[in-house]
């Protein structure tokens, strides 16, 4: 009786330990993009892509959502070191909580920005201002981090099949369009995981959107985070046929999605049937890819979203 006892409880344990590898091995090698809420009543960007022990960030939100919810939430899922951050272009929704991230305790390896001239800046006043931009300079210079710039073809590696590319990336002066707006100073990244693809198109607007919409060959998604938070003005339709995504993710607060400003996103997605996730509504909202597959969860299940359409 004793002898059974014994063996029984040595399969379970076993069977326990080789649970506990697989689990702790397949989380290993899961890659998991979240975009961050800070679209609590403004919009805003932010999202952190990560696989084993790297993780980059990719924009940071406006300066009071990145403490109040940007940093904690960093925190609280134990991310102690960014290798990177990459702000996809100077507006203030996008790179306004670098220099709070700059002065946290989280380690901070690069920022990757592209940086306009002061005329870009002064002529979208209400963009941003070009002090945010040499006080991040200022700052990182202090804190003995690296600012680099951001090229197409620059990769971001997590490892071999794993990595964040860019694949467009213009100053807004020497374009294939001539002179564009900030908005379409952008870089458009891919997150590659093996033959997983999501595509962050920053905030594109028509003008560049309506090139790459002709020109891309490499824009192809299996999701994709919606440019300039789903508000008009953004890529045309064309770029999204050209995308072609499943499922759309769009970095907005409750008021801009229910909006007409965003009428044009929401035929969209009725008219392709993306399944469509919004920050305002569904909080956090992490992609997790393994083994060529992906599933997408949010921290709220939210009903009745606009119940005026």
């Amino acid at each position: 009786m004793y002898d059974i006892s014994k063996k029984v409880l040595q399969s379970i344990i076993v069977i326990i330990f080789l649970i506990s590898v697989t689990s702790c091995s397949k989380e290993h090698n899961e890659l998991k993009w979240t975009a961050i809420n800070v679209c609590n009543g403004i919009q805003g960007d932010a999202h952190l892509v990560y696989k084993g022990n790297k993780h980059y960030l990719i924009d940071t939100g406006e300066h009071k959502q990145a403490e109040k919810y940007l940093i904690p939430y960093l925190k609280r899922i134990g991310v102690k070191v960014l290798d990177g951050i990459i702000i996809t272009h100077p507006h203030f929704d996008h790179y306004g909580g670098t220099v709070s991230l700059l002065q946290s305790d989280i380690v901070i390896k690069n920022v990757y920005m592209n940086m306009p001239t002061e005329e870009q800046m002064q002529k979208e006043w209400w963009g941003g201002k070009y002090r945010h931009l040499v006080q991040i300079q200022d700052v990182a210079k202090e804190k003995h981090v690296p600012l680099l710039p951001i090229r197409q073809g620059d990769r971001y590696n997590f490892d071999e099949k794993s990595y964040i590319e860019v694949l467009y990336a213009y100053n807004g002066i020497d374009t294939p369009v001539g002179k564009t707006d900030i908005n379409d100073m952008s870089a458009i990244m891919m997150i590659h995981d093996d033959k997983n693809r999501f595509l962050l198109a920053g905030d594109l607007n028509k003008k560049l959107g309506h090139y790459l919409a002709d020109h891309a060959k490499n824009i192809k998604a299996d999701i994709l985070k919606a440019p300039h938070h789903g508000a008009e003005e953004f890529a045309p339709n064309e770029f999204f046929e050209k995308v072609s995504p499943k499922a759309l993710i769009v970095p907005a607060q409750k008021s801009l999605w229910c909006s007409k400003r965003s009428k044009r996103t929401k035929e969209l997605s009725k008219k392709y049937h993306y399944t469509t996730y919004i920050s305002g509504f569904h909080g956090h909202i992490t992609v997790t890819s393994y083994n060529n597959q992906y599933n997408i969860t949010t921290e709220k299940k939210p009903e009745n979203i606009c119940k005026e359409e």
